[in-house]
């Protein structure tokens, strides 16, 4: 048993910190762990122990997978960051990946073709005509032979394939209603459904009073049938939006319908305007359009609302008042696509790639677009998906709280941007949301972040939190926040942050770039680059609090670390902090004692004193530089070194600092 191994190492000098040449062996982190007679299968959080601690409702299975193996993080993570970037132009399958992630998994497509007996119908003559009196005999709206003449004459001005294209996504949503309608059966026995879309919306940007509510509706609802008629419906808009990118429209023409779950509106190429309403479908043919609100699912009869927009500088620009907006699902499924153009998304709260019991995405398909959001937004789920795919681009990124990757309570939000040079702003200059921790910084909750509602101290129902992702591709990317950012994650969540190329700029202040507290899991894997990581006061760069595994990887560049008090392999009250700089001359500059591998306990006297806290530092490779002051001499190229806890007249032996800077090429790439 591990912790009977860290009992019986005892180190005969009395010095703080032990210092001593590297051994022989090939791993790294065996020869490091090794300081302290410990193996790296033994180097993971006894569940047995923490249960000690309280456990917690709606934890998902991946936060355990992960927050097990330190030494598969890294595996699993990159492995998640290129799928999504391989698919990060199929809604289908960002939404399938995310159904399995949150444990609710569905794979619509796997045997067989949804769209199979649809595809037929878009060969008539008439295609729209048809497919919305299918739609309006679904819903049982009375059609009048005047109507209906006005239907087909209308719809006969729309170009024929726009018809067939209109007519896929219209057929597609009649089918997948019966999943739907299960998703919310329970549901709507015990609860007023437009009631709860209120409160549930309302809690997550307000916090108000509703929880008590919130709990028993989650639970009603079956999230496998809600996940499963969006993922037909992606399908559809996939094959829409690669049909739609080779056509174009040259004549005039002007469709709007009025149903029961919205407007349909087909417009062609000329500048148009569309005003706040209640949206079913519009497809915009091009020009540089002006949206007050699309692709948001308005109350619970607009469950699905679809925006395409094939060229243009657009601007989408919802008012105070207006929520949700672009690509927000609420209790259903509000999806744009954006084919081309440098866009302009602005809005303020529940927008941007949103879903709270439903699903929400926005795809951008090209174009240096700004997005501008304040709370709950730019790829941010509670108990739904919301995902924010741009595709090419310098684009700018901007807002306060909850969003760029935030996923609450069995929700999941992706940020996905795969290439150029990208900007990251949580706002800290306004202090709108004053962090616990210091009063004089946000809590930004944005950029890679899992949270749950922790609630052990007030009345014990606490809900584990979801997954948080930014992933980004190519490009020399600039990422800010204040706390709680940048892979980093609370209470039974997932939070990550992962850049694949560019040299990059990490500017955050406590708990960010790789970290988190009280059961949690934060990591940041940054692979390519000359970076910069500056964080202000405290928990950074693989730091772990409170059972939490905070982990920072960087595979290659020359590096500059600017780091605060418990960082670069901070271990806290039995969390484990995991620092490695693979290649690379990098340069590390501190200011406080528990940094470069240490740990500390902080209690006394109890069940912590023997339950293992771990602070682990790793440069496996380049000519570094460290710190010049006399207390940091053991931190040095080709030298393997311990450090015991803060509390130096009474060293706990379960209080494991190591590092390690030594020559190893790692296989994984």
């Amino acid at each position: 048993m591990k912790i009977l191994l860290i009992l019986l190492f005892t180190f005969i000098s009395t010095q703080f910190i032990i210092a001593q040449p590297p051994s022989d062996s090939d791993d790294p982190f065996e020869t490091a762990l090794a300081l302290a007679g410990l193996t790296k299968s033994e180097l993971t959080f006894d569940y047995r122990d923490m249960a000690g601690f309280g456990g917690d409702k709606f934890i998902l299975p991946l936060f355990y997978t992960l927050h097990s193996s330190p030494f598969k993080l890294e595996l699993h993570i990159k492995l998640l960051r290129d799928i999504h970037l391989q698919n990060c132009n199929s809604m289908k399958t960002l939404t399938s990946l995310s159904s399995l992630r949150l444990n609710e998994g569905v794979r619509r497509g796997l045997v067989s073709n949804p769209l199979e007996k649809i595809l037929p119908l878009l060969e008539s003559e008439e295609p729209l005509y048809e497919a919305i009196d299918e739609f309006e005999r679904f819903y049982a709206v009375p059609m009048t032979s005047t109507r209906r003449d006005n239907l087909r004459r209308m719809a006969a001005e729309v170009p024929l394939e726009l018809q067939k294209m209109a007519s896929l996504i219209i057929y597609t949503s009649i089918d997948s209603m019966r999943y739907h309608q299960m998703a919310f059966k329970k549901s709507r026995d015990k609860y007023d459904l437009n009631e709860m879309y209120l409160k549930m919306a309302d809690y997550m940007v307000d916090e108000s009073e509703n929880e008590f509510e919130i709990e028993p509706f989650i639970e009603t609802i079956d999230f496998k049938y809600l996940y499963t008629p969006v993922q037909d419906i992606a399908i559809a808009l996939d094959f829409v939006s690669d049909s739609l990118r080779k056509l174009i429209f040259d004549q005039k023409f002007k469709f709007k319908w009025d149903t029961y779950m919205g407007k349909i509106v087909i417009n062609d190429g000329r500048d148009q305007k569309y005003d706040n309403d209640r949206y079913f479908l519009i497809i915009d043919s091009g020009g540089n359009d002006e949206y007050e609100n699309a692709a948001a699912t308005m109350d619970t009869r607009n469950h699905i609302s679809i925006l395409i927009d094939m060229g243009g500088d657009d601007t989408y620009k919802g008012n105070e008042e207006t929520f949700p907006s672009f690509g927000a699902g609420l209790f259903g499924y509000g999806l744009l696509v954006d084919l081309a153009g440098n866009d302009r998304y602005e809005a303020k709260n529940l927008s941007q790639g949103i879903g709270i019991c439903g699903v929400g995405i926005l795809m951008d398909f090209g174009g240096s677009d700004s997005y501008d959001a304040y709370a709950f937004a730019q790829g941010s789920g509670f108990c739904g998906q919301g995902i924010l795919s741009d595709i090419g681009g310098n684009d700018h990124y901007h807002m306060f709280q909850l969003g760029q990757g935030f996923g609450f309570t069995k929700g999941i939000g992706l940020l996905i941007d795969s290439t150029g040079n990208d900007i990251y702003i949580a706002n800290d200059s306004i202090i709108d949301f004053p962090a616990s921790q210091t009063k004089e910084h946000n809590s930004s909750l944005c950029q890679g972040v899992g949270f749950g509602k922790r609630a052990d101290y007030v009345d014990g129902h606490s809900w584990a939190g979801g997954i948080g992702m930014l992933i980004d591709g190519h490009g020399i990317d600039s990422y800010s926040a204040g706390l709680f950012a940048q892979g980093c994650a609370y209470w039974y969540a997932i939070g990550v942050l992962s850049d694949v190329a560019g040299d990059d700029t990490y500017n955050g202040i406590w708990y960010v770039q790789g970290a988190g507290a009280h059961f949690g899991l934060g990591a940041l894997l940054e692979s390519e680059g000359n970076d910069i990581y500056n964080a202000g006061m405290n928990m950074a760069q693989g730091a772990g609090h409170d059972f939490t595994l905070g982990v920072l990887i960087d595979e290659y560049g020359n590096d500059l670390y600017n780091a605060p008090n418990l960082s670069l392999g901070g271990g806290n009250a039995n969390g484990i902090g995991i620092f490695w700089d693979k290649q690379g001359d990098d340069t590390y500059n501190v200011s406080a004692a528990t940094t470069l591998g240490r740990a500390n306990v902080a209690s006394r006297g109890g069940i912590r004193d023997h339950m293992l806290c771990l602070g682990l530092f790793l440069d496996t490779g380049g000519n570094d530089t460290y710190p010049q002051e006399e207390k940091y001499s053991f931190a040095k190229n080709n030298n393997l070194w311990r450090q015991y806890g803060t509390n130096t007249e009474n060293p706990l032996d379960v209080e494991i600092g190591i590092g390690y800077d030594c020559e190893y090429i790692d296989s994984i790439k």
